[in-house]
């Protein structure tokens, strides 16, 4: 489990790794590459989905109260992704009632819609849908809310490489702005965050702009300083 730079957690924890998605942007992948034949990345395809068990008590290690980004270079409801590692997982995080754990999906049609939900998931998981603009949209959101998990929902709009068409965020506790990163990236357009900017704020939901968003000079542009908020946790 490593320190994060990424602004909104603390750590992250990757249990399982990898994803049958294909998102050409992916930074994930790139990494997973990169580290080819090493810690953990097969030979011959890094970025299939793989369990680490070598990693999976990580979080027990930590006793200070903790926001843990979970499977940040994996998709933990990949269909290659086994249902025992996702039990796993959840047995640590049940384990471990100190931290909250931030998970994210680009797969939520995959989430297990599971009978008496609120024993399945623990109650310090932060379950959110990652958002593009381009290869998913409210699609995604909209199969988040329909699915059967109990607690605090979130989106990501980070890279947000699209405008959101029929955007509605009511209902959701958190709601994150990014920009893509690494060789090549691109700026999101401000008509693409404008919209999502005023939904979060006409619907009270917590907004968090990471600083990677670069032309956004909000107390300039927008009237307010750039929102780095977080959801009330309890």
């Amino acid at each position: 489990m490593n320190r994060s730079k990424i602004e909104w957690t603390d750590y992250t924890w990757n249990p399982i790794t990898g994803c049958t998605r294909g998102c050409g942007y992916c930074y994930a992948r790139r990494m997973a590459y990169r580290l080819r034949g090493r810690a953990g990345y097969p030979q011959d395809d890094p970025f299939a989905p793989c369990f680490h068990p070598d990693r999976i008590l990580e979080p027990t290690t930590v006793k200070k109260s903790s926001k843990i980004f979970t499977c940040s270079m994996g998709e933990i409801f990949d269909p290659q992704a086994s249902d025992i590692w996702l039990s796993l997982v959840l047995n640590v995080i049940f384990y471990c009632p100190q931290h909250t754990f931030q998970i994210l999906t680009k797969q939520p049609n995959n989430i297990p819609n599971w009978e008496e939900a609120e024993a399945h998931w623990p109650s310090n998981v932060w379950l959110g849908v990652s958002v593009d603009g381009l290869t998913c949209g409210q699609e995604q959101i909209d199969s988040l809310f329909e699915s059967s998990f109990p607690h605090l929902k979130f989106v990501s709009f980070e890279p947000l490489l699209g405008p959101i068409k029929d955007l509605d965020l009511g209902g959701l506790e958190w709601v994150i702005i990014g920009a893509q990163t690494g060789t090549g990236a691109k700026q999101p357009k401000r008509e693409w965050v404008e919209p999502i900017v005023k939904e979060a704020i006409d619907n009270n939901i917590p907004l968090f702009v990471k600083n990677n968003l670069q032309w956004a000079q909000w107390p300039k542009i927008w009237g307010f300083p750039r929102p780095q908020e977080f959801p009330e946790e309890g």
